[in-house]
């Protein structure tokens, strides 16, 4: 996945922070792709962390499911 939840978190927040600092004023050009990067970004690592917390899920009720076609005492 590339980099710890905290620090995922600790952009993402960073990142939100900017946003709401920026959305009275009129952002520059430049300032503007800064903010549609830093979104699109952060936007990209929560899709990343919600599929990698998908195949855990998946991975998660596969051995339960496995456990429950085991003869008792295995």
């Amino acid at each position: 996945m590339g980099g710890s939840v905290a620090e995922w978190l600790a952009c993402w927040t960073q990142a939100q922070k900017g946003l709401g600092s920026n959305r009275a004023a009129t952002l520059s050009g430049n300032s503007h792709r800064q903010t549609v990067r830093t979104h699109h970004a952060s936007v990209h690592q929560a899709a990343k962390m919600a599929a990698a917390l998908l195949k855990v899920a998946r991975a998660t009720a596969g051995l339960a499911e496995s456990k429950r076609s085991l003869p008792p005492g295995l």
